[in-house]
């Protein structure tokens, strides 16, 4: 049975453990944090207190006054032996008293009760729950062992993150504590177990001082208390002191005293320096419980099927492939919530059907990915749907699109379909935008309240990006047509004499002449790195007709063949915020490109490198020919030498030696990969054609089933939500 098989199942009883325990976790070391304050106070209160001399009988005298109006369950001398305080639940009894005077000085009593009565707390909750607490014990010494095994300490500035370091780097300090009570509460190193002497009848605390006086100095006596079976223990200090049990028969000495192990769980070892290391202690495992139960309860409510506020009354709702339709929906939920309408906002993939019966109303703008099909992360939301799934529900669709494309807003055509099949209701006709949303947008909008009087405040549609100019700096060609039968692919260099705002994956639009579509490339390059610098990857298309002539791309055909070095383009950077790389530049990313799909990949290495802090990432490739069309092979092995890229995995299927896919590079190394996926967190990026995506969906579903014994449906739906969570991020095409 490998680690890879049992880790999924110690992750589970770790999370749900601690999540079912975590209350009695929090009671037991908030108690515990109280009680390492006990050898604390009385060390330092023997250091001030200095020699301790009481006039014994003056002293029995008194506690003998006093239990005659009432019971005194404890006392301790005070003031080097010219007071005591006085323990008992009469207020007119306890309290700081004279003992020559026989008067009260003062009102409080001190405080030992308190720490007896959390010392309870602590061991039983105070309802007989002694077991309860026991088996807590046992579970958070498990969960304590099993948390470094689940990952390796990675700093990071989050919940989680601080979680684990806690974790890690205070692992010896914080495994005493359940050590030593799991130890304890088997017999082990509690000290010497003697039997301890009974009463045939209660003792009070003044005959017990009386009767031991006669055969023991207690001028320097330190407490005296009632005891178990109606006996009184005193603590006497000096050479001859120690701790005795009082019987109406006499006076029996304890021998043996608590263990080290009992030392070390309570903090006695070493007075103020032990009980503050059991305070770090305390706040150490409470820090551990608080984070890890906020990381999970945040975890869990990011994952819930829609974090709405209460009483909306609206859903806009967006399914979206390059962050279009969600800037759209996030416009439009303004407008409404300016209008004084109540309003949720979700990504459609993280939406459950049923949830739409919350709201009178529900509104989704959705763009069209392939070949007329819904955004890769909306596709959990339309594979749940089923019949009468959502019967009643209101909705209006608006589609985005492009009509010279042969399936024009076909992924929202679909979308309105299956919600039609499942019962909903078509509130409004559905809507389409042919390029530039912005007008269709508007229309909707106006269409929405005229139709189905909506309140909208004044909004306008959110930018498409920030219009450039760029000058075509330089290009070199990245495949060689004389190793094999290449796709001819460039690096293209434009430069802009303004500094500008791009991250890698981001989309430089580029319309090849007034009026035509503009086409979209993926930028390769980082305005963290070079703010005037875009780096692209271009792949020339090419094309017959049926008279058999020839011809290029307008755009590829632009870039690669028809301008010169040194000519000037208007084009559109658009944020693409899905397929970015992590803000955070340690976190683990796996890179799967084909083709020109390697396009953003430079960018993400790039600027990793240039944080001066980039974590783990793993880059497959793939391609025809690894002599001919191995894109960016000396930057990629270059980062592998540097170490900005961990691990590089190419196949190139159309040589002898090779003849493999991506999906089979990553079958191969499916331990790492998963490895990477669960242990890891690695964010996974997928760019190139929708065939090789799917053959990669598919690839990552069989690693789940290999090596996380899942059933196969349940495999495809894991590697769906990650989709839809952002887990997993594609940016493919036809």
């Amino acid at each position: 049975m490998s680690f890879a098989f049992i880790k999924p199942l110690l992750i589970s009883f770790h999370r749900w453990i601690s999540i079912v325990l975590a209350p009695v976790f929090v009671l037991v070391i908030l108690s515990g944090a109280i009680l390492s304050f006990r050898p604390i106070l009385s060390d330092l209160s023997s250091r001030s207190a200095g020699t301790v001399t009481v006039d014994v009988a003056a002293l029995g005298a008194l506690i003998g006054k006093l239990e005659a109006q009432g019971p005194v369950s404890a006392i301790s001398p005070a003031e080097g032996g010219t007071s005591v305080d006085v323990v008992s639940d009469a207020a007119d009894i306890a309290g700081r008293w004279d003992i020559a005077s026989a008067t009260r000085t003062r009102t409080a009593a001190g405080g030992g009760d308190v720490f007896r009565t959390v010392e309870m707390f602590h061991k039983s909750l105070l309802l007989g729950l002694g077991l309860v607490v026991e088996a807590a014990s046992f579970a958070m010494l498990a969960i304590m062992i099993a948390g470094p095994f689940l990952a390796w300490l990675r700093f990071r500035g989050t919940l989680i993150g601080w979680h684990m370091a806690i974790g890690w780097c205070l692992l010896p300090v914080t495994l005493l504590s359940p050590v030593t009570a799991v130890l304890m509460t088997l017999g082990v190193g509690a000290g010497a177990r003697v039997p301890l002497p009974r009463a045939e009848r209660p003792v009070a605390i003044s005959r017990a001082v009386a009767t031991a006086a006669h055969d023991m100095d207690l001028t320097q006596i330190a407490t005296a208390r009632r005891f178990r079976g109606g006996t009184v223990m005193l603590q006497v200090a000096g050479e001859k002191g120690g701790a005795f049990v009082v019987t109406d028969k006499g006076v029996t000495a304890l021998t043996g005293g608590p263990g080290l192990v009992k030392q070390i769980h309570e903090g006695t070892w070493a007075g103020v320096w032990s009980g503050s290391l059991n305070l770090v202690v305390s706040l150490a495992l409470l820090g551990l419980t608080v984070t890890g139960f906020a990381s999970w309860f945040g975890r869990w409510r990011r994952n819930r099927s829609v974090p709405l506020a209460a009483g909306a009354h609206i859903l806009v709702a967006h399914a979206s492939q390059t962050g279009t339709a969600a800037r759209l929906a996030a416009a439009t939920a303004e407008a409404l919530a300016g209008g004084g309408e109540k309003v949720a906002l979700a990504q459609l993939g993280t939406v459950k059907p049923a949830d739409l019966s919350r709201f009178r109303l529900v509104l989704l703008i959705a763009a069209t990915t392939g070949e007329g099909h819904v955004p890769d992360g909306a596709r959990p939301f339309v594979k749940a749907l089923r019949p009468g799934t959502i019967a009643g529900v209101r909705f209006a669709v608006l589609g985005l699109g492009d009509q010279s494309y042969a399936h024009f807003c076909g992924g929202a055509e679909t979308l309105r379909t299956q919600l039609l099949a499942a019962g909903g209701i078509e509130a409004a006709p559905m809507d389409r935008a042919d390029g530039n949303p912005a007008a269709a947008w508007a229309a909707w909008i106006e269409t929405l309240q005229a139709v189905l009087g909506l309140r909208c405040g004044t909004s306008s549609a959110p930018m498409g990006g920030q219009h450039v100019a760029l000058t075509l700096k330089e290009r070199h060609r990245l495949d060689d047509p004389a190793e094999g039968e290449t796709q001819e692919t460039w690096s293209i260099l434009l430069e802009s004499e303004e500094d500008l705002a791009f991250r890698p994956g981001d989309l430089l639009r580029l319309s090849p002449g007034d009026g035509e579509r503009e086409r979209a490339y993926s930028i390769g390059s980082s305005s963290r790195v070079d703010p005037r610098r875009i780096e692209l990857t271009v792949r020339l298309h090419t094309w017959r007709d049926e008279a058999g002539h020839e011809g290029f791309g307008r755009a590829s055909g632009q870039l690669i063949r028809g301008a010169p070095t040194g000519c000037h383009f208007h084009a559109r950077v658009d944020p693409h915020p899905t397929f970015n790389p992590p803000a955070d530049p340690t976190w683990p990313v796996i890179m799967i490109g084909a083709g020109s799909g390697i396009a953003p990949f430079p960018g993400f290495i790039g600027e990793r490198k240039a944080s001066g802090r980039p974590g783990p990432a793993w880059l497959f490739f793939g391609n025809r020919y690894r002599n001919g069309d191995f894109l960016w092979a000396e930057r990629f092995k270059a980062a592998a030498k540097d170490g900005s890229l961990t691990r590089l995995d190419t196949a190139f299927s159309r040589d002898a030696t090779d003849g493999k896919h991506i999906q089979a590079r990553l079958e191969e190394a499916s331990e790492e990969v998963w490895r990477w996926l669960m242990d890891k967190k690695a964010v996974v990026y997928i760019c190139g054609r929708r065939e090789m995506a799917r053959g990669v969906e598919e690839a990552l579903s069989a690693i789940l089933v290999a090596h996380g014994k899942v059933a196969p449906d349940a495999a495809h739906d894991e590697v769906e939500r990650w989709i839809a969570e952002g887990r997993i991020r594609i940016d493919a095409f036809d």
